[in-house]
């Protein structure tokens, strides 16, 4: 079998190379032909899927441990963004999983991320400053959705306290637009400066906004909240937040003084979109309308288990996003948001996606014995310490490989709710996420080459910390863990 899906990812790989080698369109040059021809990595892949090769996959992604030289904040589910080797957190928590029963209660407030920080790779320190009070319930949530664009961070909803009770009781329904340079500016001073407005350039409170567990993204000044759900109440076991089951897109208008939001649309899909807790993947696309997304995973079905079947966002720029359900693809591994490495191969106008998804919660384990993946018959979505990556062109088809022994694993039940962050000289035009994989082999391909960190997240002792009559405690990845890729060659 594994021989099987090595030729098959070969193939899909293969034929979209030699389709955009032997048939340049007219908007090919030369110079992109030969960019082709002469990148190593182009090399490398047709070296590989030329042979009888049983490797899974031609890039092998593994983690190594290493010390920053300074003391960081520990975190599991922050809103994050990031200029140059400067990093900024807020939200989240500083705890590991949830409690699952009513006492103690889950999700209490002394666990809550209540401050912003910046970790400084330049200058090895941590500064953390209190989150100021004005917008302390609403920056201090587990599970908000973000998305940085430039020096812009946008962050809405949440599950967060709105005041009145010690644990968090509420989704927030507001949603910020934060000037990431004077945000840091102000956290280095010890909030002293600037002020909160030049900070928070725009502040929206509306219901549309109301959404914990989902996605933001935004293309053309078009902002999509994809999927979640409103949680009402503080948590408690076998409750279930209104899934939005839904993409809401917006954007943003004057009004009067201030800000709301308009031009509001909500594509409504219970049957793809009925989902949180996932990984969304930002992939570049060949069509004009290039920025499309593709969601992993993400939990719960009627059956209390996650989704297997990937869903494409498209057209995206255009404000009139194309949802669709690939029915052929059926997920192994890694199904809930966890630390993710989003790059992409781009030879002229050839593009293919990759995404790594590190760890987090999964559906199948591997089995010692047998040799192969499977679903455990008495740990319904155990945590995972499987690297899985998935080849897409971002608009109808994907393909999972999952690296099994002796391939590199995690370093231990790791990745839910964590953080990777690119090397900023990886990255792939103005974009925020996605590595350049030309850039990643470019020269010397020999490997491993360091692509990021992961950062944070849930570290558990075990798959099931809640299996039997034990009880493990899960606590928040105190590790910083270095991501590197190689390229397998036969």
């Amino acid at each position: 079998m594994k021989n099987l899906i090595f030729r098959v990812s070969g193939l899909f790989l293969l034929l979209l190379l030699n389709q955009y080698c032997s048939s340049p369109t007219d908007n090919e040059t030369a110079d992109e032909t030969m960019e082709m021809a002469d990148s190593p990595l182009y090399d490398r892949i047709q070296q590989l899927f030329e042979s009888d090769s049983t490797v899974s996959d031609f890039i092998q992604v593994s983690l190594e441990e290493v010390d920053p030289g300074f003391w960081m904040p520990e975190l599991q589910s922050p809103v994050y963004a990031t200029i140059g080797e400067q990093w900024v957190l807020f939200g989240g928590r500083k705890s590991g999983l949830h409690n699952m029963a009513k006492d103690p209660p889950a999700f209490p407030n002394l666990m809550a991320n209540d401050s912003i920080w910046v970790v400084d790779f330049a200058n090895k320190k941590s500064t953390g400053v209190p989150i100021p009070m004005p917008y302390f319930h609403q920056l201090s949530g587990s599970s908000m959705l973000h998305y940085q664009e430039g020096e812009t961070l946008y962050a809405s909803g949440g599950y967060t306290s709105d005041g009145t009770d010690s644990v968090s009781n509420w989704t927030s329904d507001y949603f910020f637009e934060i000037n990431v340079p004077k945000l840091i500016q102000y956290v280095l001073s010890e909030g002293a400066n600037p002020t909160l407005d030049q900070i928070f350039t725009k502040v929206i409170r509306d219901p549309f906004l109301q959404v914990t567990g989902g996605e933001m993204m935004v293309a053309n000044g078009n902002f999509y909240l994809i999927g979640g759900q409103n949680y009402k109440g503080s948590y408690l076991p076998g409750n279930t937040g209104d899934y939005t089951s839904a993409v809401r897109k917006f954007r943003l208008a004057q009004e009067g003084n201030g800000w709301a939001i308009s031009d509001t649309l909500s594509v409504i899909d219970s049957a793809k979109l009925h989902r949180r807790d996932y990984t969304l993947a930002e992939v570049i696309t060949s069509g004009p309308d290039s920025l499309g997304a593709v969601i992993y995973g993400g939990v719960f079905t009627r059956q209390g288990l996650g989704y297997r079947s990937p869903v494409y966002l498209n057209d995206l720029g255009s404000g009139n996003p194309n949802v669709t359900l690939d029915e052929q693809t059926l997920q192994k591994a890694n199904f809930y948001s966890a630390a993710q490495v989003d790059a992409v191969m781009a030879f002229g106008e050839f593009r293919v996606s990759r995404i790594s998804i590190l760890g987090g919660i999964t559906y199948m384990v591997y089995d010692p014995n047998s040799g192969q993946l499977a679903a455990p018959d008495s740990i319904p979505l155990p945590f995972s310490n499987l690297i899985s990556t998935y080849y897409t062109n971002g608009e109808d088809e994907t393909i999972e490989l999952v690296q099994t022994p002796p391939q590199a694993q995690m370093p231990g039940y790791l990745g839910a709710n964590a953080v990777f962050f690119p090397l900023p000289s990886l990255l792939y035009g103005e974009a925020a996420s996605i590595i350049d994989l030309n850039k990643v082999f470019e020269g010397d391909p020999s490997g491993p080459v360091l692509v990021g960190y992961m950062y944070g997240g849930i570290d558990s002792p075990v798959q099931n910390p809640m299996w039997g009559n034990s009880n493990y405690n899960t606590s928040v990845n105190s590790n910083l863990y270095g991501v590197y890729m190689t390229l397998v060659v036969p």
